[in-house]
């Protein structure tokens, strides 16, 4: 019998790298697809993850030690020839000296051969298994501040080629792969359960030609910059391969995690063997659909298996060697000529109530009896500064005996303010907004530009979620505060995020002040100030905010009081330097040197002492 098996790995809060935030979201969402609506096998489905549990007694904490086991051991253990196994990673990714890089929770991008997983090591593992039914799924690259490597990707695309594995990368090798607070996924999984939940994706070239077109219109459609898949199909006859078995089940299966088989449930987190607990309270948004396939000639069974890797870019949405979903036929009768003449009519009469009704509004001021006196400028121009009231803007005149303030274009408002989102910050939504507010109730554009309003604090909120998410309070607070009140409903919401978030901050700023404190009273060269400090900082919680930053001072402090007395034992300061010494804290990394610093220090001053006595 045919088993479906996945193993799905997300992974949020890096030990080395800035925190995802929706990485082990994107897993858990896929692993919970596959298992309860895809018909994959629950005992052969593993997920990985933050805070995923112990399985079988071993813990699925996601560092490399445990992923390389977890791995090997579905792959050489679990599965049998004809099985079909998805491997999914949502996380950072690197490059180093061309080779690419999976980074597990403890990966250090200082030290990489060591620490993080080289994407050759996993394909040969996953080339070792008994099967061939293999499909690899990458969602890396996801942030800026892991641009170390800028071209991940490219060496894993040549990797999957020579080895004749199908896989999906999120972006394009030059871009970045991103995550949105509007979705709760990174864009490429949110693509990717889309698809699937569409019914649309049957096979690896229907799942394919999907995400070609969904993908850019998707982060297009959250201002985002574009991201372009890259599919590595080869051979190229696995284009095919069945993604989900025929039949899927009728109700959804409810899986045990008591250890007996591989998977886990993400609404109990239990501990997995290493990391703490992270609560996930957050409601998925619904997703929208994706459309507009296109015809490619499909290659012929003679030909030789070729190679077959398809990037989408922003120029070109047609993708390159991957088929459109199969197309049922359909016949038509032919059209009597009683139908046709039928049809003539309603189109004409359509067309005809389409005229009258240009000609209304061309000239509805005559039919509506306006005044018609007045000038109108079709000459564009920029909204100006009124003088009067800083900060404010008024529309130019458009009175006959006023030419030099014709009527303003506010089309080009409206360009104006897409056109100045040259970044997905806080700030630039914020001027976009600025922009569109521009345009009156009265103009036509009013409703397109209230939309982008609506949209624009949307993101902004979504960028301060992130934030604060994150724990970066202060810079969640800063974007909040550019919410207009335009929206209620997103301003009440951004309001009372803003207390919360406030109050966090608050106790934050009280959990260091202490630590603002000592470093204040720090006296350079004087050992005792640096005594003191410590002791003010050992007072801290290990609970508070502050304690991780309180113990590094401890640490660096205690190490500065030794080396003021190292200082002056080189001064033959031996006395004061003993004095010094004897201030560094038990308990503290510098103590035990200090004391044998101190032992040393005594016995040169005795034998001084002694030769002394001798001279005299």
């Amino acid at each position: 019998m045919k088993h479906h098996a996945c193993i799905a790995i997300g992974i949020n809060q890096y030990q080395y790298l800035q925190p995802l935030s929706y990485a082990q979201k994107d897993a858990e969402a896929l692993h919970r697809f596959l298992v309860d609506r895809g018909g994959f096998s629950p005992d052969k489905s593993l997920l990985i993850s933050d805070t995923s549990p112990e399985v079988w007694g071993i813990g699925t904490y996601p560092n490399r030690d445990n992923l390389q086991h977890w791995i090997e051991a579905i792959c050489k253990e679990q599965l049998h020839s004809g099985d079909q196994l998805w491997c999914f990673f949502s996380g950072y990714g690197l490059t180093h000296e061309g080779q690419d890089y999976l980074m597990p929770i403890d990966g250090n991008p200082a030290n990489l051969e060591a620490t993080a997983i080289p994407l050759k090591q996993i394909f040969e593992t996953l080339k070792e298994a008994p099967t061939s039914e293999l499909l690899v799924l990458l969602d890396i690259n996801r942030s800026q501040g892991a641009r170390a490597g800028s071209t991940v990707g490219a060496a894993t695309m040549e990797l999957a080629n020579q080895m004749a594995i199908p896989t999906l990368l999120s972006c394009q090798p030059d871009q970045v792969s991103r995550e949105t607070s509007a979705l709760r996924h990174g864009f490429f999984t949110a693509a990717i359960l889309e698809g699937l939940n569409s019914g649309q994706c049957k096979t690896i070239q229907q799942l394919c030609h999907y995400l070609s077109n969904y993908l850019p219109q998707l982060t297009d459609q959250h201002l985002r910059p574009k991201q372009n898949p890259v599919f590595v199909l080869n051979p190229a006859g696995n284009i095919d391969q069945t993604l989900l078995p025929d039949q899927l089940p009728a109700t959804a299966t409810i899986a045990s995690h008591n250890g007996r088989n591989l998977v886990n449930s993400v609404v109990d987190e239990k501990n997995n063997g290493t990391g703490p607990k992270t609560p996930n309270t957050r409601v998925n948004f619904p997703l929208r659909f994706g459309s507009n396939h296109t015809n490619h000639t499909n290659q012929k069974s003679s030909e030789k298996p070729t190679p077959t890797t398809s990037t989408h870019s922003s120029t070109d949405s047609t993708p390159t060697q991957i088929d459109p979903p199969a197309q049922k036929n359909s016949t038509k009768e032919p059209m009597s000529d009683r139908s046709f003449f039928q049809q003539l009519l309603l189109w004409s009469g359509a067309t005809a109530l389409l005229l009258l009704l240009g000609v209304f509004y061309t000239n509805k001021s005559i039919f509506l009896g306006q005044n018609t006196t007045e000038a109108i400028s079709t000459t564009p121009t920029e909204l100006v500064e009124d003088s009067s009231t800083p900060g404010s803007t008024s529309a130019p005149s458009t009175s006959a005996n006023d030419s030099a303030n014709p009527q303003p274009n506010y089309q080009t408002v409206l360009e104006r303010s897409k056109a100045s989102l040259q970044s997905a910050s806080a700030s630039s939504f914020s001027n976009a907004i600025g922009l569109a507010s521009q345009i009156p109730q009265r103009d036509p554009l009013y409703p397109a530009a209230q939309e982008n309003i609506e949209r624009w604090s949307q993101t902004i909120l979504d960028i301060a979620e992130g934030r604060a998410e994150a724990g970066n309070f202060s810079d969640a607070i800063a974007a909040a505060k550019l919410i207009p009140q335009t929206n209620r409903k997103i301003y009440e919401r951004a309001q009372v995020d803003l207390k919360q978030w406030q109050q966090k901050q608050q106790e934050i700023d009280q959990s260091f002040a202490p630590v603002k404190a000592a470093q204040a009273a720090i006296k350079p060269g004087q050992a005792s100030s640096y005594n003191q400090g410590i002791t003010q900082l050992r007072k801290i919680k290990p609970e508070e905010p502050s304690y991780q930053q309180a113990q590094q001072l401890i640490t660096q402090w205690s190490a500065e009081i030794l080396n003021i007395a190292q200082s002056r034992a080189q001064n033959k300061q031996l006395n004061s330097a003993i004095q010094a010494a004897q201030l560094v804290p038990q308990g503290t990394p510098s103590y035990n040197a200090a004391r044998k610093a101190i032992a040393n220090w005594q016995t040169q001053l005795k034998t001084n002492n002694n030769n002394n006595n001798n001279n005299n």
